[in-house]
């Protein structure tokens, strides 16, 4: 089990994205994007998303782009889903989501964040 600080950003733009400290295991991942996850690696960073999302036609994630492609400058796929950020250790562990990412998801869109 890993304890991280995780950024989530729900597909439903009526629900708010947040930070929230998470345990980073195999089940809660699967719990916060309902069903089986897929990740896409950014540098120091990673996110999870429902491996299926586009056959079971989710709703694409325009928050999840948008930081993306602020924070690589390239959008190389639709996310669908909500999407669970974290960080990277340097042996591939998960660790907290860079504080960056955090503060441009702020500017972008504004976070909860959790007591």
């Amino acid at each position: 089990m890993s304890t991280c600080t995780a950024l989530i950003i729900p597909a439903d733009l009526n629900d708010r994205a947040r930070v929230e400290t998470i345990d980073a295991g195999l089940g809660t991942l699967q719990t916060l994007v309902a069903g089986n996850i897929e990740a896409v690696s950014g540098d120091d960073w990673h996110f999870y998303l429902n491996e299926e999302g586009k056959i079971l036609h989710l709703a694409p994630n325009c928050r999840a782009a948008m930081l993306v492609l602020e924070e690589t400058g390239v959008l190389a796929d639709v996310y669908c889903g909500n999407v669970v950020f974290l960080g990277e250790t340097g042996d591939g562990d998960e660790a907290d989501v860079p504080g960056r990412l955090i503060d441009l998801a702020q500017q972008l869109f504004g976070l909860h964040q959790a007591a």
